[in-house]
């Protein structure tokens, strides 16, 4: 399913940037002629394999033919569909976004140059924001499982590689100091050797397409993993070497660096998960092999408030007061341990659908919280 999701949105962003710059290679008729152009878009116009008589003195719309024909060569890559209409010459894929974005930044930058730089004001600047935007992956999509799932996984994980017998029996002094020693080092836990139940082939599955989507569509296409019912730091360590099983952690090029490819993002639901969250963070934060990963994610730790299970838990108003102290214990202990703390509220249920607007709710969240960036549910 999730590679199917993400080749669906890739198939819908292709589409519409191949219109896009179809469209603009017919409106962009700017002939030399009438007045030379910068080498930058000659190049571009001679790379382009547009090699029409009657072109010749047309460098920008032969540079869009060729960067028509790359974006088709990259949407059949990648999302397996053909451009309509089909490019007039056979060109090379773009290897990420950022490809793409250069050749319509030369573009741009050529019409400036020749004092025309009005014409990009339209269409091309609007298609230039959008390759930040969507990139090649149009929406991103996040990871989701609960933490029992994860501890059921490794159990069986540690248990055929010999690692550990009983993990599940394990209190959670114990399983922080394996976990965090597992961590350490690069050896994987899962043989190709040895055949595993339905359940863990299935979680790996999981790991291994979306280390497959990030290769293909970009960093953006599944940068979060979400966890449900998180109550411990051992929860949080289990999902880190669960992306190590995948390649999605692995050692950085510096000395005892790494390099993490999603955010590990807890989720506290219940009132009781609420309260204790910030004891949970503050404990994660201090111990080096977690602390290790959010560096390894830019110094940010991201987490997710549960607003409809808490409602359910302990009704609106414990709900909405346990909110505001989670979330302002929170700032503290982050600013504390020198994290940036980003919020992620899970406006779900009838809390969210029916509440108030969603600027009001952002209004009302407590002093420093709001650290330059939030993430909120809409349903």
């Amino acid at each position: 399913m999730l590679e199917h999701a993400l080749a669906t949105q890739a198939a819908l962003i292709f589409d519409h940037y191949l219109a896009e710059v179809h469209a603009l290679g017919r409106e962009f008729a700017v002939s030399t002629r009438i007045k030379a152009a910068p080498p930058a878009i000659l190049a571009l116009a001679e790379r382009s394999g547009d090699d029409s008589p009657f072109r010749t003195d047309e460098p920008y719309r032969r540079a869009f033919a060729g960067i028509y024909a790359r974006l088709a060569a990259s949407a059949e890559a990648l999302a397996g569909t053909r451009a309509m209409p089909s490019p007039i010459a056979t060109r090379p894929p773009y290897l990420a976004p950022a490809e793409f974005a250069a050749e319509l930044d030369t573009v741009i930058a050529a019409l400036a140059a020749q004092g025309a730089a009005q014409l990009a004001a339209g269409r091309l600047q609007s298609l230039r924001r959008k390759v930040d935007v969507f990139g090649f992956h149009l929406a991103s999509i996040d990871l989701r499982q609960s933490s029992g799932e994860h501890e059921k996984t490794l159990a069986e994980l540690f248990a055929r590689a010999g690692v550990e017998a009983d993990y599940t029996g394990l209190d959670e002094t114990a399983r922080v100091a394996l976990l965090a020693r597992e961590l350490t080092g690069p050896r994987p836990l899962r043989s190709p050797h040895l055949a595993y139940s339905a359940h863990v082939d299935k979680e790996l599955a999981i790991l291994a397409a979306t280390a497959t989507g990030l290769r293909r569509y970009g960093a953006q296409a599944v940068p979060h993993h979400v966890i449900s019912h998180c109550q411990s730091v051992s929860d949080l360590l289990e999902v880190a070497l669960l992306l190590r099983e995948a390649g999605l952690l692995r050692p950085g090029p510096g000395a005892g660096t790494q390099v993490m490819d999603l955010d590990i993002i807890p989720l506290f639901e219940s009132i009781t998960d609420l309260v204790a969250a910030p004891a949970i963070i503050d404990a994660a934060l201090a111990l080096p092999a977690y602390r290790a990963l959010i560096d390894a994610r830019g110094g940010a730790q991201e987490v997710m408030l549960g607003y409809s299970d808490s409602n359910k838990d302990g009704g609106n108003l414990a709900s909405s007061w346990s909110l505001h102290k989670a979330s302002s214990a929170l700032v503290e202990v982050c600013a504390r341990h020198g994290v940036r703390l980003r919020l992620f509220h899970g406006r779900g249920g009838t809390v969210g659908r029916g509440g108030g607007p969603s600027y009001e709710a952002i209004l009302a969240q407590p002093p420093h919280s709001v650290d330059g960036a939030l993430r909120l549910t809409e349903q």
